[in-house]
């Protein structure tokens, strides 16, 4: 390597590349369906009620909170490793060649949310405040900027102070775009650029407290595993990540479930395969999540098509997910002990998919059932049950081709 830039950019390519290896299983043509329906329905959804939105809706507080979210978060991406504290300290003055990319890097990786907070917000915005073309093209220049310096500034407050009190500075920072954005966004322009004049002088001050300051390795070390440690339990979900080990634990409080399964050896599948379910941590809190997210959804969405199209991928998301988890190949299986060949352990696993799918059915029938709308709560609950139902039937018909 000639310099600092060099590692920098070696080492981009390779997490480049071994992310877009995990991502190819994680978007497959199961998960875009689901995100197709997703996406339609809260499009759907989002259209009709900016039709009628009220008047006094607070347009402008939601966006603040949103942007100052979307912008106060700006963990920097540095890609260090642990023999990095060793072999880059003789190179400490010349660290600006690794860094700098770096932040750019961090820049552009996180611009995507903001960008689709802002498209998605423009029908809002001109619904309820009509603005000018000169305001809406210099919002989003304005947010770009804000983002730009709170990668800047939050590097040099983690350099400065180590790490400590990270949350204090992202607070500043998450307080300082809400007021700006709001009184942007309600035409308040004097107050507007008296805050942008307070957030140059934070992010001056930050940077100066980071000047001289040694380079705290094992923070930004720690920061970058957190980060990785993040992305492989996300494709964990999808695939087997050999980084990590899945999780298990007793969950004692649901042992009450097994009882419902007669002993014998025709049900030592069905036992074993909700034994996984219940313990494993990836499956579990899978199911319980989409559970949640489905039930939510339901009780949100107004329109009663946007809800059966909603309810319908997230259907298709636990069921094809739950059945491919307990399916999957695995190293060692307590019926690797005992072998019951003669008995099916794909039933077994599509007994316990149908189970779990119709409890999450009739969580989301109640929540409609209790918004007053029984008819949805009806069609939710066929809906969620047929989709499951032919989303394993069509696995089992890939499987044996």
């Amino acid at each position: 390597m000639k310099n600092l830039h060099d590692v920098w950019s070696r080492r981009l390519q390779k997490y480049v590349v071994e992310v877009q290896n995990y991502l190819k299983y994680v978007f497959t043509g199961h998960i875009a369906i689901v995100l197709l329906f997703a996406i339609g329905a809260a499009g759907y959804a989002y259209s009709e009620w900016v039709q009628s939105i009220p008047p006094g809706f607070p347009g402008a507080w939601l966006l603040a909170v949103i942007f100052g979210v979307l912008l106060a978060y700006s963990p920097p991406t540095t890609l260090l490793k642990e023999a990095d504290a060793v072999y880059f300290l003789p190179l400490e003055s010349k660290l600006d060649e690794f860094l700098n990319p770096a932040l750019k890097w961090s820049f552009f990786s996180q611009l995507y949310l903001p960008v689709v907070a802002y498209v998605v917000s423009l029908p809002m915005v001109n619904a309820l405040y009509g603005l000018d073309s000169a305001l809406l093209v210099g919002l989003p220049i304005l947010l770009l900027l804000l983002k730009w310096w709170n990668i800047q500034t939050e590097f040099s407050f983690r350099k400065a102070k180590a790490g400590h009190q990270a949350w204090l500075d992202r607070l500043v920072r998450f307080l300082a775009v809400l007021l700006f954005v709001n009184f942007y966004v309600e035409d308040r322009l004097i107050f507007a650029v008296l805050v942008l004049f307070v957030i140059i002088i934070y992010g001056r001050w930050v940077k100066q407290q980071a000047v001289g300051k040694p380079f705290a390795y094992g923070h930004f070390i720690a920061l970058e595993e957190n980060r990785m440690l993040r992305f492989y339990q996300f494709a964990n979900y999808f695939t087997d990540v050999p980084h990590i080990k899945g999780k298990v634990k007793a969950r004692s409080w649901l042992n009450w479930v097994y009882r419902f399964i007669k002993p014998g050896p025709k049900n030592a599948h069905f036992y074993l395969v909700w034994r996984t379910f219940i313990r494993s941590d990836e499956l579990f809190y899978l199911w319980v999540r989409l559970t949640a997210i489905v039930m939510i959804g339901a009780w949100l969405i107004p329109f009663p098509v946007a809800v059966a199209i909603f309810s319908a991928a997230l259907a298709f998301a636990s069921a094809i997910q739950i059945w491919q988890g307990l399916n999957k190949t695995q190293h060692f299986r307590m019926d690797n002990l005992f072998p019951l060949t003669q008995f099916n352990r794909e039933q077994a696993v599509w007994k316990l998919v149908l189970i779990v799918q119709t409890v999450q059915a009739a969580l989301t029938a109640l929540v409609l059932a209790l918004a007053g709308v029984p008819l949805t709560a009806l069609a939710a609950l066929a809906v969620i049950i047929l989709v499951s139902i032919i989303t394993v039937s069509a696995s089992k018909k890939n499987k044996k081709k």
